[in-house]
């Protein structure tokens, strides 16, 4: 009885995490390509609008990924892509934490589908719309991405923390 209560909860934790990737994933695939649809139909492109005195809405296209990198090797890109989302995937059904594997696997992978979305939906080139001062343009894929990683990366420095910690009291 003990052993059929535990696969249960296994179960239900792993139906929780992935269900959370999913809709995190898609919250964040509409986000992008909404905010995308706006900038294009609003802004004009290459016309810098200042909103705040360290913030502007400036509309580029952009043909590479972050910092225009790879820019015109679509086929790079792709498979860059794709191995990212295979190394989210990996991680996620890794990590224990549902919440962090959930949210922050599902930023990344919504963010990277958002920008692959629009990228094999028309010329190729990814809208990105945000600006600061001194940095390159981005969009809201960019940010899910980013926020995703960070998430990602801390959980992991906090949770080697852990194992140091532990490590440290089995030998004092």
């Amino acid at each position: 009885m003990k052993i059929r209560s535990w696969f249960s909860f296994v179960d239900r934790r792993f139906a929780v995490k992935w269900s959370l990737l999913g809709v995190v994933a898609g919250i964040a695939i509409a986000i992008d390509l909404w905010t995308k649809h706006l900038a294009e139909e609003r802004l004009v492109l290459g016309e810098l609008d200042k909103i705040l005195p360290f913030f502007y809405l400036q509309r580029t296209a952009n043909d590479g990924v972050a910092f225009g990198l790879l820019g015109g090797n679509r086929t790079l890109i792709v498979v860059a892509n794709v191995v990212a989302i295979i190394v989210v995937l990996a991680y996620v059904a890794m990590e224990r934490r549902l919440l962090l594997g959930g949210i922050a696997g599902g930023m990344v992978i919504g963010g990277s589908i958002g920008n692959m979305v629009q990228r094999f939906g028309g010329d190729g080139l990814v809208t990105d719309f945000m600006k600061f001062p001194h940095w390159p343009n981005f969009n809201m894929a960019d940010v899910f991405i980013d926020v995703g990683i960070a998430m990602i990366v801390l959980g992991l420095l906090v949770e080697a923390v852990r194992a140091w910690r532990a490590g440290r009291r089995d030998t004092a």
